[in-house]
């Protein structure tokens, strides 16, 4: 399927990206894996979620022939420091975290010329986190990225783009790593900086849960969050994050003083500009 033969493909880190990712790919191929976690490796036996399970990195690298790092930005620079030179020669090694420049510039000076790493953002989650949490089909139609770098080899970015079709993405797309960023920011980071401002706004006068509908639910499900990944996604991202901050706060200002000088016209055309912007990106998410 997809141009992928059957492989040996080994996983760092089974939370719930690193265990959806390996069960995604567990018909197709050989799903080994390393935690430092043991009840992680035990429930992903149990469910079916890989075949064979690792509590010593270098026995896993050593058989692994693609390998995903499934771990938080920091934490990724810091098994790659440590564990680069028990990697197979012409190891495929594929990042996933949510940010880009800062991983690429850190990682970078440990990846040596004996395999290379590619650079991934598989745009797809939940609120929840953890192996049991794992599902494959979250993928379904999503959109996956991947930000090369010069000492990628073609092949290799053509084996990565194949392998995210086979876990389902419907839109794998290139891209430079500053414009990742800037982007992300903006669909992803500050969507959860929002929902968080959102719940802190409530005044508790009354009990919140008995006067919400669907639009709150909504808004707010991405408060439900991981604190330790997210608060150093931000940090890590803060310069585009806080343009867009910025941006945002300048919009709300327009908004409530539309509000406050009673400007009914003017507050249609505002909402029905924004609506026919969304209304596209619609469209586009269909084409």
């Amino acid at each position: 399927m997809f141009g992928v033969l059957y492989m040996k493909i080994g996983f760092v880190g089974l939370g719930l990206m690193g265990g959806s990712i390996a069960s995604a790919l567990k018909k197709e191929h050989d799903i080994l894996a390393y935690d430092v976690r043991k009840d992680s490796l035990d429930y992903a036996l149990e469910n079916h979620i890989i075949d064979r399970a690792f509590t010593d990195p270098k026995s896993l690298l050593a058989e692994t022939d693609i390998l995903f790092i499934c771990l938080y930005p920091r934490d990724c620079v810091s098994f790659v420091k440590k564990w680069n030179s028990y990697f197979k020669p012409d190891c495929l090694v594929i990042e996933i975290s949510g940010i880009k420049s800062g991983i690429i510039r850190d990682v970078s000076l440990y990846v040596n010329g004996q395999f290379d790493m590619v650079f991934t953002h598989p745009i797809a989650g939940k609120e929840k986190s953890g192996v049991e949490y794992a599902d494959k089909t979250i993928f379904l139609d999503q959109n996956f990225v991947i930000v090369p770098v010069a000492s990628n080899q073609e092949k290799n970015l053509l084996l990565v783009e194949n392998l995210a079709r086979q876990m389902g993405f419907g839109n794998v797309v290139r891209i430079d790593s500053q414009v990742h960023d800037e982007i992300i920011a903006y669909t992803s980071q500050l969507a959860h900086v929002l929902a968080l401002a959102l719940i802190d706004s409530d005044d508790n006068q009354v009990t919140t849960s008995r006067f919400i509908g669907d639009s709150f639910r909504d808004l707010t499900r991405i408060a439900m969050i991981n604190d330790d990944l997210w608060s150093e996604l931000m940090i890590e991202n803060k310069t585009a994050l806080l343009d867009k901050i910025e941006i945002m706060q300048n919009e709300l200002s327009r908004y409530k003083q539309l509000i406050a000088d009673g400007d009914y016209e003017g507050l249609r055309k505002a909402m029905k500009k924004s609506k026919a912007a969304r209304i596209a990106i619609e469209k586009d998410i269909k084409s």
